[in-house]
């Protein structure tokens, strides 16, 4: 009776719980309806059907969805450095599944064509081969986009120390910070000045200040120095600092800056050119004394 008593308590409690459900957490509809609302946008941006696309955008794009819901911090680094360098997380993340199968694939098959062929390859050696071979692809394409999002960030500090010093002679000039932003940034060419000046350009009518939109596209980028900007700037308006003395500063420190990295890069590239010679040298003395010692002792 105690058991038959438990169990239709169970029973009763769990059918009130299916009548009455508790209302979810506000957090966590909010954050599912964020979540469904990006995933329609990056859909929209996509523009593909889903008859038009192939095996593997559909298993990248399910991937992609899985590591935002588990790993959101990850995605994001990866994000960025995709958002750089202009691709797609889905599009990369089919180029890298693509890669990863070739790699795991392509030794099973190259064994199974030796064994054709006479060869006596062990089968136990192909698969530890695919792992190896699939993991070293893998870790090939992420260091890659890792070096091109590095250099591609390079080149937007690079452009925005430019644009700044730009900034400050127009300013120096009699024009305002309002009128000297838009303007020189059209004159620069290159992707990453198109990028500030189309960040400039759509800020009034999106209702931000040219700082903020270049704070978002420092967000969007992981451009630390594009975010320092938007925040010292921010700090300077709001303390009711001259915006023109903080924008002379922040050209002056990433003129600074700028230096500082190419007398480092100097110095790194002549001790590896007094390596190299030393290396020759060495080279050079070894292949002398080793032809005296075999003559001598074939003499």
């Amino acid at each position: 009776m105690l058991i038959v008593s438990a169990v239709a308590g169970v029973a009763l409690l769990r059918l009130h719980r299916l009548a009455f459900p508790a209302a979810p957490p506000l957090a966590d509809q909010a954050a599912r309806w964020e979540r469904a609302r990006a995933r329609a946008g990056r859909r929209a941006r996509l523009d593909i059907a889903a008859e038009d696309q192939t095996w593997s955008k559909r298993a990248a794009e399910w991937f992609a969805e899985h590591l935002r819901n588990r790993r959101p911090d990850d995605v994001q680094t990866y994000e960025r450095d995709l958002a750089v360098t202009g691709q797609p997380m889905e599009e990369w993340l089919a180029k890298l599944l693509v890669w990863f199968l070739i790699g795991l694939l392509g030794p099973v098959a190259l064994v199974l064509l030796g064994n054709g062929a006479g060869l006596g390859i062990p089968m136990l050696i192909a698969p530890a081969l695919g792992l190896a071979s699939a993991v070293v692809a893998v870790i090939g394409e992420v260091r890659q986009l890792r070096e091109i999002a590095g250099k591609r960030r390079e080149e937007l500090c690079d452009a925005l120390s430019d644009f700044l010093d730009l900034v400050v002679m127009s300013m120096e000039g009699g024009r305002s910070h309002a009128d000297a932003l838009p303007t020189v940034a059209q004159i620069g060419t290159g992707w990453a000045f198109h990028t500030l000046y189309d960040a400039i350009d759509n800020a009034r009518p999106n209702g931000m200040t040219p700082w903020e939109a270049l704070g978002e596209v420092g967000e969007r980028f992981g451009v630390v120095e594009l975010i320092d900007l938007c925040a010292s700037l921010n700090l300077a308006q709001d303390e009711g600092t001259s915006i023109r003395n903080t924008l002379i500063a922040r050209a002056q420190s990433m003129r600074d800056a700028r230096l500082a990295d190419s007398y480092a890069r100097a110095n790194k590239s002549t001790e590896a050119m007094r390596n190299n010679l030393m290396v020759m040298a060495l080279v050079a003395a070894a292949y002398v004394i080793l032809a005296r010692v075999l003559f001598l002792f074939s003499a």
